[in-house]
């Protein structure tokens, strides 16, 4: 099926900088709200979540990412970012020391400062995590964050990796692991394994976590879970109530529903997104730049260097000048200013009509000052 091009107009912005999947959400959502709909009232749900639904998660826990899991173990939460949020507060008292990944997901970085907490950076790349940083770090911390699928860039941990964690661990007997699972769902290459799975002894200083809203397009229900020992998941559970006392009632039937769906939607969402990724990083080479292919998650993490522009410079002038947004690499760590992320969960359309934009500048020279005159902006005022 080709994409018609004429449907989206020259001047219309093509937001390529957030990770919004517009896929459909699953059927079986829908069906629920028609029903929900007719409820006189539904009430707070409990905290830590409804028990039917932290019994479900449980077991699949259990089926899919081989956890020793049960209900007492898992506290749902608004999203996944709460879910770390909720479990920073538990664990970490203010000063205490966070290590973070480089590239990696900015709000990490905003809630540690949130909660008064200390942040000190460990490089990721194809090689691994930067083990010698992590070692010489490990003694002075508290939370060790672990993001496989990564945000930004798409790459899956290589179960290699998994003994050299364990060790640290071991080593480091106060550290627990914040293991962000988002992208679990949305694996293209490689297959993703939980490190909590495999740890051993080490496993109740692991807190894993996971959502509906990248595999199942629910961004807007805001449905995240979280998974630990189950004193510690009890701790996290009071945290989150103080932040937010507990999640839509509405949000978690749905996501009830979807879990019980099995993994049709998943599948269908992960090849939508898989021609998407295809189109953009073959558009983004065919304009010259260098772009590794992720092997998960919904966006891209190509070197812009190529055009001659840092990657801010670059992304200002996409958006001013060609009205794409894409994320600049500073947003994800201070050594990535000549990478951009963009994001290829958006509508086929608006995916080729921003790949066509891009070739059309990268092919007028990438010009910082200059961009073909058919993207200028329609009106003042800024981008949107």
């Amino acid at each position: 099926m080709t994409t018609d091009l004429r449907s989206v107009p020259a001047d219309r912005v093509l937001d390529l900088g957030l990770g919004d999947p517009a896929h459909p959400m699953p059927p079986v959502v829908s069906d629920v709200l028609r029903k929900l709909a007719d409820r006189p009232s539904l009430g707070y749900a409990p905290p830590g979540g409804l028990p039917v639904l932290r019994r479900e998660l449980a077991e699949k826990l259990v089926r899919v990412n081989h956890l020793d899991a049960d209900g007492r173990g898992v506290v749902v939460t608004n999203g996944a970012s709460q879910a770390i949020a909720a479990t920073l507060a538990a664990v970490c008292a203010p000063g205490s020391t966070v290590l973070l990944p480089e590239p990696g997901y900015p709000a990490y970085r905003a809630v540690c400062r949130s909660l008064g907490l200390r942040t000190v950076g460990y490089r990721v790349d194809e090689a691994g995590p930067d083990w010698d940083v992590l070692e010489r770090a490990a003694s002075g911390a508290a939370v060790l964050v672990w993001n496989f699928p990564a945000n930004p860039t798409g790459m899956v941990a290589d179960p290699a990796w998994y003994p050299r964690l364990y060790a640290l661990l071991e080593a480091h007997r106060q550290l627990t692991v914040v293991s962000d699972e988002v992208y679990e769902e949305l694996c293209f290459d490689a297959a993703h394994r939980s490190p909590a799975a495999g740890a051993g002894a080490s496993a109740d200083r692991f807190v894993s976590v996971f959502s509906f809203s990248k595999g199942h397009a629910m961004t807007g229900f805001r449905v995240g879970y979280a998974h630990a020992h189950a004193d510690l998941a009890a701790r996290i559970a009071r945290t989150h109530y103080a932040l937010s006392m507990s999640v839509s009632t509405v949000s978690q039937l749905c996501a009830l529903a979807v879990l019980r769906a099995g993994d049709e939607h998943p599948a269908g969402h992960r090849a939508a997104l898989l021609a998407g990724r295809d189109r953009l990083v073959t558009g983004l080479r065919a304009a010259g730049l260098r772009v590794e292919t992720p092997q998960a998650g919904c966006f891209v993490w190509p070197d812009v260097s190529a055009s001659g522009l840092d990657a801010e410079t670059w992304c200002r002038t996409l958006a001013l000048r060609l009205r794409v947004l894409a994320s600049p690499g500073t947003e994800f760590g201070a050594q990535s200013g000549s990478r951009a992320r963009l994001s290829f969960a958006v509508p086929a359309e608006d995916l080729a009509e921003a790949v066509r934009r891009i070739g059309s500048w990268a092919a007028a020279g990438w010009s910082a000052d200059h961009a073909p005159a058919d993207h200028a902006p329609a009106a003042q005022g800024g981008v949107r």
